[in-house]
């Protein structure tokens, strides 16, 4: 990933939709926002067009772009290079619980590393945290459900 020169300037809190389509919504952050990107282009391949949203910050959050997108295609999908307890996919879905619930399609779903210590080595590591074709199989599943 090329990072450009000079200052870099961007408000916090304003998330960034970096691609659209009408049938789920993948919302990412940091690491995961490439390969949800790239599980994006392997969905629309196989029939199912998704939104990316790009978190960028969590505090402040940018619940009215998330909902916004969410509101849109009625399917979530929240992807976390951290585990599911605590994590911030779980806020994510109670702010969209409480305030969109009746714009869903089907239930929220969250994309996480397993409930394990994240592990040292490489490999190990790439085998914890969501992958593309992770993303690809879990979005395929709930949606064709």
């Amino acid at each position: 990933m090329e990072v450009p020169d000079g200052d870099i300037v961007d408000t916090l809190g304003t998330a960034k939709v970096l691609r659209q389509g009408g049938d789920a919504t993948l919302v990412a952050l940091g690491a995961m926002v490439p390969k949800a990107l790239k599980a994006a282009e392997e969905l629309a391949s196989a029939g199912i067009d998704c939104t990316v949203v790009d978190v960028r910050s969590l505090v402040p959050l940018d619940t009215v772009t998330i909902l916004r997108e969410v509101s849109a295609t009625g399917r979530l999908f929240t992807v976390e290079e951290n585990p599911r307890l605590c994590g911030w996919g779980g806020e994510l879905s109670s702010i969209v619980s409480e305030e969109i619930f009746y714009d869903l399609d089907g239930p929220i779903v969250r994309i996480t590393t397993p409930h394990i210590p994240l592990p040292a080595a490489d490999a190990l590591e790439d085998m914890a945290i969501p992958s593309v074709q992770r993303i690809v199989a879990t979005v395929s599943e709930s949606m064709n459900a």
